[in-house]
């Protein structure tokens, strides 16, 4: 019941920001304003993420990750995300590798608005026996694949994009993940 309530969440969440910032998109004037991101623009971030349900553990854990995008064109970005959770118990890692795809509902004077999707690859591991087998959870060296769905928004301040991320993850270890950074725009 708890993953449905999260994908139920995340999706109203994404519609209702798309519909909102759309028609924002479409009030402005376009011709007078400039892009946040052009073609073929490269982005470098780094950021911290705090997971709702990282790994084994089921419980809220705090990750640095570090990003590249490229700006496909003025309505598209594409790039990969990797996130190290600095789990501090019982010898136990997780991570995970996004690639994701920005559709950009506004991407005009010094602020990006975008609705998020992508693929999701995540790895717990673990080499405390004793602690597996009083859970009952057996081998802990687990890879997954899930979907990615969220949104995003960037803030420009001279040269410097500073973000905040929502997004759920479904179909591999099912969290909600808030990320927020900043990306340097080369």
């Amino acid at each position: 019941m708890n993953k449905l309530s999260n994908l139920i969440f995340a999706s109203v969440f994404t519609f209702f920001m798309m519909l909102t910032f759309n028609g924002n998109v479409q009030a402005q004037d376009l011709e007078d304003s400039d892009l946040v991101t052009n073609p073929a623009d490269i982005t470098f971030g780094v950021g911290l993420t705090s997971g709702s349900s990282v790994g084994l553990l089921e419980n809220s854990e705090t990750g640095l990750t570090g990003q590249i995008y490229f700006t496909i064109n003025d309505e598209l970005r594409t790039g990969v995300d990797f996130t190290y959770y600095l789990i501090g118990e019982r010898q136990l890692n997780a991570n995970e590798v996004n690639f994701n795809v920005h559709y950009f509902l506004r991407n005009r004077n010094r602020l990006t608005m975008y609705g998020l999707g992508g693929i999701n690859i995540s790895r717990t591991s673990g080499s405390d026996n004793l602690w597996r087998v009083e859970r009952g959870i057996g081998d802990p060296d687990t890879r997954k694949f899930g979907v990615n769905i969220g949104a995003g928004i960037d803030l420009q301040v001279r040269g410097l994009l500073f973000y905040a991320e929502p997004k759920l993850s479904v179909l591999s270890w099912n969290q909600f993940a808030i990320t927020g950074g900043v990306r340097y725009l080369l």
